[in-house]
């Protein structure tokens, strides 16, 4: 097994010590299986179908979630088993 060592973002350290914690799951396993998933992604969808992660705070979020309607289509889209 090789090391690695970087620098990661607030965010993603805190995700990762949350996660760590919570689960009781290694940080070094986390990532290593963070690192196969994309991995394998990169393997088997094409890169213009890949989208990057959008962040949004929680502030944003509940803003959003209280002045977004779901539209005629959308909800037709959602309802069409």
């Amino acid at each position: 097994m090789k090391a690695i060592y970087t620098n990661l973002e607030n965010k993603n350290f805190e995700m990762l010590e949350f996660i760590s914690n919570a689960k009781g799951i290694k940080k070094n396993h986390i990532i290593n299986e963070a690192l196969e998933y994309y991995f394998n992604t990169l393997k088997t969808i094409p890169e213009e179908f890949m989208l990057k992660p959008l962040y949004i705070s929680k502030d944003e979020f509940e803003r959003l979630e209280k002045t977004s309607k779901p539209t005629d289509d959308l909800k037709r889209l959602l309802n069409d088993n």
